[in-house]
C-alpha cells in the first residue's frame, strides 16, 4: 500500500483527470471489443450464420490495423488533444451504425469503430501516459491495460442481462449513449501534457531513413517470432474471451447463457490478475524464458483438461477458465522482449507494425473459429466447438516448445548468418 500512494503522491490533479479520460477511452474500445461474445448467441439464435457474425466482429479488427501506421503519423503530427476528440467522436459515429439492420452497414460500422477507437486509444493512451508519467509510466500503463481487461469482462454476464431481457437493439444502443458519455468527459478532461506539433518539413528529409527503418525490421527475424509468440499467446482472448467464448460453453458443455457468460467473466479475472503479478516476476528476474515456458504450459495443461473431463462441473470449469487467462498473461513478458529486439530508435515504428500484426491475425482467428464450428467435429470431441479448444491448445503447445529454444535458436541463427542484432 505505501508503494501505491507514493506512486499516485505528488501528480497534478489536471494530470489525473487526463489519466482517467483516455482510461475511459480504451475502457469503452475494449468493452466494444468483446462484446460481440454475448451478442454470437443472440445473432445465432436470429439467423445469422458462424461466418457472418465472424465477420463482423472481425471488421472491428481490420480496422486497427489499417489504421494503425496513419494514425502514428497523426499523434505525431497533429495536436493530441484535437486528434483524440475527432477518434472518439469517430468511434461514437460506428456504434451507433451499428444500430442498422443492413449486414454492410453493420461491418463498415464496425471498421469504423477499430479504426478511430481501436488505434487511437491504445497508441494515444502509450503517448499521453508516456508524457504525463515518464518517471511512472509502468505502474500507469498497468492500471491502464487492466481497465480494458475489466471492459471485457463487465461486458460478459452484465450486458448478457441487458440482452435477454431488452435485446440486441437495446445492448447496442446502450453502448453507443455510453459511447457519448465517453467522448464528452474526455472534451473536459483530456488536456495532455504535450501538443507534439512537428514541423511538416521534416517529413521530406526523413523519408529515406524510415524506408531504412522499415528494411531493418522486416529483416528482424527475433522480432516476428516473439511477435507471433504474443499472437498465440493471446488466442485465448481473441477466440474465446471477444467471440465464441459463450457460443463453446453453451454447445460444449450444454450450459444456460447466464452460467457460460459468468465463466468467461472469470477468463477476464485471470488476465487482470495475472497481468500485473508476471510483470513484477519479470521485471524481478530480468525477463526469463521460464515464465513464457510456465505460463503457455500450464494454459495447455487447463486447456486438456476442458477437453478431457467429461461433464465439469461450473466450478471447476470457473477455475480452468480463470487459469487459462491467468497463466496466459504470460504474454506481457513478451512486449518487453519486443522492444528489446529493437534499437531504441525504431521502437515506435516496430510498435505500429507489431500492433498491426496482432490486430490483424486476431480478426483471422474470429473467422477460422467461424470455419471450425461449421464442420464436423474433430477426432476424440464430441462438438464442432470442442475444435477452438484445440487450435487454442495446439497454439499454446507450440508456444512452450519455442520458448523453450528461443535463446539456442536466436543463438544458432546469429552464428549462421554471422549477423549483428542488437543484445536482449
Amino acid at each position: 500500500m505505501p508503494n501505491s500512494l507514493r506512486f499516485t503522491s505528488n501528480i497534478k490533479k489536471e494530470h489525473l483527470l487526463t489519466f482517467y479520460a483516455i482510461t475511459l477511452f480504451y475502457f469503452f474500445e475494449s468493452a466494444q471489443m468483446s462484446y460481440f461474445n454475448v451478442l454470437a448467441p443472440s445473432f445465432l439464435a436470429h439467423g445469422g450464420g458462424h461466418h457472418q457474425i465472424a465477420s463482423i466482429s472481425a471488421a472491428y479488427y481490420y480496422g486497427c490495423m489499417i489504421g494503425l501506421l496513419p494514425v502514428g503519423f497523426a499523434l505525431d503530427y497533429f495536436p493530441l488533444r484535437k486528434i483524440l476528440l475527432w477518434a472518439i467522436f469517430g468511434s461514437v459515429i460506428g456504434a451507433v451504425l451499428l444500430m442498422a439492420q443492413n449486414f454492410y452497414l453493420q461491418w463498415v460500422a464496425r471498421f469504423i469503430c477499430g479504426f478511430f477507437g481501436g488505434t487511437f486509444s491504445f497508441m494515444g493512451g502509450i503517448k499521453v501516459l508516456s508524457n504525463l508519467f515518464s518517471n511512472r509510466f509502468t505502474f500507469f500503463m498497468g492500471l491502464f491495460l487492466s481497465a480494458g481487461m475489466f471492459g471485457g469482462l463487465i461486458c460478459q454476464y452484465p450486458l448478457l442481462l441487458t440482452v435477454n431481457t431488452m435485446g440486441i437493439q437495446t445492448a447496442i444502443i446502450i453502448m453507443a449513449i455510453f459511447g457519448f458519455f465517453v467522448m464528452g468527459f474526455n472534451f473536459f478532461f483530456l488536456h495532455p501534457l504535450s501538443e507534439n506539433n512537428h514541423p511538416y518539413k521534416k517529413r521530406s528529409s526523413a523519408t529515406q531513413g524510415n524506408v531504412r527503418a522499415y528494411i531493418a525490421i522486416l529483416k528482424n527475424y527475433r522480432n516476428w517470432l516473439d511477435c507471433l509468440m504474443i499472437v498465440l499467446l493471446d488466442t485465448p482472448v481473441s477466440i474465446i474471451g471477444t467471440l465464441w467464448g459463450i457460443v463453446i460453453l453453451m454447445s460444449h458443455y450444454h450450459l444456460p447463457d447466464g452460467i457460460s457468460a459468468w465463466i468467461i467473466m472469470s477468463l477476464f479475472s485471470g488476465l487482470m490478475v495475472g497481468l500485473p503479478l508476471w510483470g513484477a516476476l519479470a521485471d524481478k528476474n530480468n525477463y526469463p524464458a521460464w515464465i513464457i515456458i510456465i505460463g503457455s504450459g500450464a494454459s495447455f495443461l487447463s486447456l486438456m483438461l476442458m477437453l478431457i473431463i467429461n461433464n465439469p462441473s461450473i466450478i471447476v470449469l470457473g477455475c480452468l477458465f480463470f487459469g487459462l487467462g491467468f497463466f496466459s498473461s504470460c504474454q506481457t513478458l513478451g512486449f518487453t522482449w519486443l522492444t528489446k529486439n529493437m534499437r531504441p530508435e525504431l521502437i515506435g515504428t516496430n510498435s505500429a507494425l507489431n500492433s498491426m500484426v496482432f490486430m490483424g491475425t486476431n480478426g483471422v482467428f474470429k473467422q477460422i473459429g467461424a470455419y471450425l464450428l461449421s464442420i464436423a467435429p474433430l477426432v476424440g470431441i464430441t462438438s464442432s466447438s470442442g475444435n477452438l479448444l484445440i487450435l487454442i491448445s495446439g497454439a499454446m503447445l507450440f508456444t512452450t516448445l519455442y520458448a523453450c529454444v528461443r535463446g539456442t535458436l536466436f543463438n544458432k541463427v546469429e552464428k549462421l548468418f554471422k549477423e549483428k542484432l542488437p543484445t536482449t
